[in-house]
């Protein structure tokens, strides 16, 4: 395998490829069809947006790599065939590309945000990447910080989108929606409209924030053995692996009951609760029942990778929506 191929497998290409495909579904398939069923138009270009995708993947490499540049103590207990920084590519290349990728990440983050008049939100891309440099140098080593950091940025990927969208939309189209409430739908807020719309990418950005922690978890469980070679204080390390299976098997009942309560209260119809049953909540169950019977590495590992089929099927979820709610108005 080639010095270049171990440098693409160090900047996690499936897991940018899934940053980058949120956000286009964010995009085309929460907010056009609600702008485009009012004969709206989407105000941030195609190019900017491509911009701040490639910005938030340039950022999300850069702490990938960051990661495993200083993951190396403890990815020669857990993974020690997978070490690639020190081994396939050099420590002082990785940190070089960490820079560079940190650097021009952000650099188009404020041009796109100075672009649209709202420079203030490139703040959000400066969070992210100082975020996961102190992630990977201490955080991860502290009790639920480190799990709530990661978390919390997964949940920032699709809100991006909305944070760059929404206020553009309210700035051009405002007015015609406060008229057409005044006369057809008196007494109600006209703002309700753009909330619908940052509401319903929230959802998402809350159920990737879930979800994720939970995975986190499940991460440090099958880590524990090279995590405890650094005294970091996980929560299987602080409170044992089998009040962390506990724990992990409380949260995704919770996701599970929130998940359907949701569906009910809001998206309540039998496409809907069809799709969450296969594809979200079975993923999540089989996760649930594996994590409650694992004992080895290789068991959670399995856990997660059925977490990670219930994350995917809940970001596709959209597709969904967009055909069983706009495909008719749209054509």
């Amino acid at each position: 395998m080639s010095t270049f191929t171990h440098f693409i497998r160090l900047t996690r290409p499936l897991n940018l490829f899934i940053i980058a495909f949120t956000m286009w579904l964010m995009r085309y398939f929460v907010l056009r069809p609600v702008v485009e069923v009012n004969e709206f138009e989407l105000q941030l270009s195609s190019f900017h947006f491509f911009l701040l995708v490639l910005s938030t993947v340039l950022i999300a490499a850069a702490g990938n790599v960051i990661n495993d540049y200083f993951d190396q103590r403890t990815d020669r207990v857990n993974r020690p065939k997978n070490i690639i920084v020190g081994v396939h590519v050099k420590r002082r290349v990785a940190m070089l590309v960490h820079q560079v990728f940190n650097a021009v990440g952000l650099a188009l983050a404020f041009f796109v945000a100075w672009k649209i008049g709202m420079w203030k939100l490139s703040i959000v891309s400066f969070f992210a990447a100082g975020s996961l440099w102190f992630y990977s140098v201490q955080f991860k080593k502290e009790l639920f910080i480190g799990n709530i950091i990661i978390a919390l940025l997964a949940g920032l990927v699709p809100l991006l989108v909305g944070l760059y969208e929404i206020p553009l939309l309210i700035k051009q189209y405002g007015t015609s929606v406060r008229e057409y409430f005044q006369l057809h739908r008196p007494g109600e807020d006209a703002s309700l409209y753009f909330q619908y719309m940052f509401y319903f990418i929230l959802g998402y950005s809350a159920f990737a924030f879930m979800l994720n922690f939970i995975r986190e978890v499940q991460k440090d469980i099958a880590d524990v053995k090279g995590d405890s070679r650094i005294n970091a204080r996980t929560i299987p390390l602080v409170y044992g692996i089998k009040n962390a299976k506990r724990i992990v098997g409380f949260l995704i009942g919770a996701a599970m009951v929130i998940l359907v309560v949701v569906q009910q209260m809001i998206v309540n119809d039998t496409y809907s609760l069809i799709y969450l049953a296969a594809t979200i909540l079975l993923p999540l169950a089989i996760s649930l029942v594996i994590n409650h019977r694992a004992v080895k590495r290789a068991a959670f590992v399995k856990a997660g990778n059925w977490l990670k089929a219930a994350m995917l099927f809940g970001i596709l979820y959209s597709i969904v929506h967009y055909y069983i709610y706009y495909f008719n108005e749209l054509g």
